[in-house]
């Protein structure tokens, strides 16, 4: 059993979403990690190769923009409070909007792995 208090969370700064709160990490359980980005503003074009991220929107609002290689296709999708969204390994994305303020719980399905962040040129 893993217990994580609010004493717990680590503010970490990431090069793509800005200041974020660690919950869980990969040294606490190697399958996830949880964090909270607290007003969450537009962020860096980026993908991962080697994890998946859920996105679920706690309060306000973001704007995601989304490009798939294997199709060519750009898309946009706005999340609200208690929406969610599975980005899936190779997708580039990045918020293009965020109401003031918001909180976006983001979950990686393995842990984050920093050296699994790239940059895109794609959106």
């Amino acid at each position: 059993m893993i217990v994580k208090l609010l004493k717990d969370h680590h503010l970490k700064e990431s090069p793509t979403c800005g200041e974020l709160r660690e919950i869980l990490t990969a040294a606490d359980y190697s399958q996830a990690n949880v964090a909270v980005a607290l007003s969450i503003k537009p962020t860096k074009a980026h993908y991962h190769e080697k994890f998946d991220e859920i996105y679920f929107m706690l309060d306000g609002a973001i704007t995601l923009k989304f490009y798939e290689p294997a199709t060519g296709r750009t898309w946009s999708q706005k999340l609200a409070a208690n929406e969610l969204c599975i980005i899936t390994k190779g997708i580039h994305h990045k918020v293009i909007e965020a109401s003031e303020p918001n909180r976006l719980c983001i979950i990686t399905v393995p842990y984050f792995e920093a050296a699994d962040e790239h940059f895109s040129d794609k959106i």
